[in-house]
C-alpha cells in the first residue's frame, strides 16, 4: 500500500532495483532499538505533560483550556516525532542483490530516500558494536571508493551487524573478482592490446 511517499509494500521498491539477471541476496531490518531510543525523549515529555496536566487539575485550573493545549503541545512536538520514528523503524530496510546494495530510507509519509551502492563503488564494508553487543543489533559503515574511500555511510541499529557486514563484503568481493575476472578475460581474447 502507498501512503504518499510511504510504500509499505516492501516487494515493490525490491522490484524497481532488481534488473534482469540479478539476484536478491539479503535483505535487512534494523533493530527495533532504533524505535526505543529514538522516542525514549518523547515518552518522558509525553509523562511531563501528563504531570502537568494532573498539576493543573490539582490546582482547579480550567481544565477546558489546559487539556485542549497539552493535547495540542503533545501531538505536534511528541506524536509527530514518535510516528517518524515508527516509520523510520519499521520501512526501512537494507536490500543486497548480486550487483548493488540498496538503501532504504522511509522517515515520513512525504519522503522517501532509496540509495542504489553498486559494489564497484564500495572500497570496504565493516560493523562496530552498539551498547556493548548486549542486545544483537549493531553499526555498518560502507566506505566508498569515490574520495579515495573517505566517503562512508554509516547504518545504526542493523540486526546481527557483523553477519550483515560480513555477507555484504563476501558479495562484494565476489563481484569484484568477477569482474576483474571478466575484464582479464577480454583482454586475453583482444590480444592484450590496448
Amino acid at each position: 500500500m502507498r501512503i504518499l511517499a510511504l510504500e509499505t509494500n516492501v516487494n515493490k521498491i525490491k522490484n524497481r532495483f532488481i534488473s534482469e539477471g540479478e539476484g536478491e541476496i539479503l535483505t535487512v531490518y534494523y533493530h527495533g532499538a532504533s524505535f526505543f531510543f529514538a522516542s525514549l525523549r518523547e515518552v518522558i515529555y509525553t509523562v511531563i505533560l501528563f504531570g502537568i496536566g494532573v498539576v493543573g487539575w490539582y490546582m482547579n485550573a480550567p481544565m477546558e483550556f489546559v487539556v485542549p493545549i497539552l493535547s495540542t503541545i503533545w501531538f505536534f512536538f511528541v506524536f509527530v516525532t514518535i510516528f517518524r520514528a515508527f516509520i523510520d523503524w519499521r520501512f526501512d530496510f537494507i536490500f543486497v542483490t548480486t550487483d548493488r546494495v540498496v538503501l532504504t530510507d522511509q522517515t515520513s509519509l512525504i519522503r522517501q530516500k532509496v540509495m542504489p551502492i553498486h559494489h564497484e563503488n564500495i572500497a570496504s564494508v565493516s560493523s562496530d558494536t552498539q551498547f556493548w553487543d548486549l542486545f544483537g543489533f549493531g553499526r555498518i559503515v560502507v566506505s566508498l571508493k569515490e574520495g579515495g574511500g573517505k566517503e562512508k555511510i554509516t547504518l545504526n541499529y542493523v540486526s546481527d551487524a557483523k553477519d550483515v557486514a560480513a555477507r555484504i563484503s563476501e558479495v562484494v568481493t565476489q563481484y569484484q573478482r568477477r569482474k576483474n575476472t571478466q575484464a582479464n578475460e577480454n583482454g586475453m581474447n583482444t590480444g592484450g592490446s590496448l
